[in-house]
């Protein structure tokens, strides 16, 4: 019987494990362990349950395009608990100038496809409408090299179109500055969609035709109807992001799942690989699927590889914090007409972003409650995130004071705080990982996956995690009787 170990118990090791599970079920001869350091499962996955809130103390939903995550959740028996975003209050604002200002329709990230919309928005002066309309001439980049998402956004679409839309909402998701955040590695669509269509524009709206044109093709060939529903882009799950994480546990059956389990040295052997616990506890396994953070992942591999670890010196992490509110609605002073807004640096704020999250997702907060959830820190504003959490707390009451004009005292106020978490794809971030994965060729058996590679979101450490195990068991030889 082979032995795979996963180090790691976050989203991408779960993936791996239930992968394997699957390939145990199916009659593989295999033993998995997964040994997570901490006391829990689920890495930034955290939901809490309090007095009928669903806090979520890490990411609170996915993105629904890329198909990994609704893709476990079917496998997982899942599907029926999918929930979108409420259909009802779609707008998000962004803070500028003082107040709070709607974004246009169809603004698909930052790239607008509907003409009226954002021919009217006040959301952008008259001459940077003009300039980033010019992306409908501006032509291709020469060459293939990375930039910086900043360098991006003013080559194509202007400097009011990176500080009021780029800045806020896709540098926001990743934490970055995006001066040097890497357009490759963050947004490739965006570097595909120039390299095809030369105009983003015309890109997005050629992108938009076809995802309409694919889903009414396969809903249609599958059942013979035309397609009645689809997935919301950000989509989440009825109890919280939890669920996912419970469930691959209690679907996993051939999987020894140990916490408290941290890892302290890892040893190549002749036949395979001997992992001693700071327990004092031992084990030896055939192959090794490590799967954490890679400032931990540097820590484990260095004595065994230096020039690998070496290379984890060039990826930074930035801390960031998270603030969840709760309100008694009766009384409430603001409609929260929408799904939250952003800020950008430039209005001088300690929030990034807050979501309106019993607007946005139904069943967050009980009946006659509203609940919000503020984003701190990264990359341009981390000395915020590293303040105690008294002062967090008042520097966001403050700042929702003079944004939304919210005078009430809350009934609950959760700060969690997320300290040097959040990985930086600086630019060539893709030329660091290229060098870690043909270095790991050296150790044949020892396999990395996670957010510190190609993707940070929770479809793309799924889609790790997968490929991860998939190669352990082609590696192992493994074969369904």
């Amino acid at each position: 019987m082979k032995k795979i170990i996963i180090i790691g118990g976050g989203i991408a090791g779960l993936a791996a494990a239930y992968r394997i599970q699957r390939k145990i079920s199916e009659g593989a001869d295999l033993e998995c362990i997964l040994l997570e350091g901490s006391g829990r499962f689920g890495g930034k996955i955290f939901t809490e349950k309090s007095d009928g809130f669903i806090i979520e103390r890490g990411p609170d939903s996915f993105i629904s395009q890329k198909p990994a995550t609704i893709q476990l959740c079917k496998q997982l028996g899942l599907e029926d608990r999918l929930i979108g975003t409420n259909p009802g209050t779609p707008n998000t604002f962004v803070y500028t100038d003082g107040k709070l200002m709607t974004m246009p329709d169809g603004l698909s990230l930052m790239i607008p496809t509907k003409f009226l919309p954002f021919a009217m928005t006040s959301l952008f002066s008259l001459s940077g409408k003009i300039r980033m309309a010019l992306d409908l001439f501006i032509p291709r980049k020469v060459g293939n090299s990375d930039e910086s998402l900043a360098s991006f956004v003013r080559r194509r679409m202007g400097e009011e179109a990176l500080n009021k839309m780029a800045e806020p909402m896709l540098a926001g998701i990743y934490a970055s500055d995006p001066e040097k955040m890497s357009i490759g590695s963050t947004f490739p669509m965006f570097v595909e969609i120039e390299l095809k269509y030369r105009s983003l524009i015309i890109g997005m709206l050629a992108r938009k035709k076809a995802l309409l044109v694919s889903a009414d093709t396969d809903v249609t060939m599958n059942t013979g109807k035309r397609p009645t529903t689809s997935y919301s882009l950000f989509m989440t799950l009825k109890e919280g992001l939890g669920e996912i994480v419970d469930a691959i546990i209690k679907k996993s059956p051939d999987v020894q799942f140990k916490s408290e389990a941290k890892v302290a040295a890892l040893e190549k052997q002749n036949h395979g690989w001997h992992i001693s616990l700071a327990n004092g506890s031992e084990c030896h396994a055939d192959a090794v699927i490590i799967a954490t953070p890679g400032s931990i992942t540097k820590k484990i591999i260095k004595p065994i590889a230096p020039e690998l670890a070496e290379l984890f010196e060039r990826i930074h992490y930035v801390s960031t914090a998270t603030v969840t509110l709760g309100y008694k609605k009766e009384g409430f002073s603001h409609p929260l007409d929408g799904f939250g807004f952003v800020v950008p640096k430039a209005e001088g704020k300690s929030i990034l972003a807050c979501t309106w999250t019993s607007s946005k997702y139904p069943h967050r907060a009980p009946d006659g409650y509203v609940m919000l959830r503020c984003y701190l820190g990264g990359a341009l504003h981390e000395e915020i995130a590293e303040k105690d959490a008294e002062t967090i707390q008042t520097l966001v009451r403050n700042d929702l004071k003079e944004i939304m004009g919210i005078k009430e005292t809350p009934v609950f106020c959760r700060v969690f705080k997320n300290h040097k978490a959040n990985v930086q794809y600086h630019v060539n971030h893709s030329e660091i990982i290229d060098s870690i994965m043909e270095n790991l060729k050296k150790f044949p058996g020892l396999f990395l996956v996670g957010s510190s590679y190609r993707g940070i979101g929770i479809p793309d450490c799924i889609h790790s995690g997968n490929q991860a195990a998939e190669a352990t068991l082609e590696f192992l030889g493994a074969k369904s009787e």
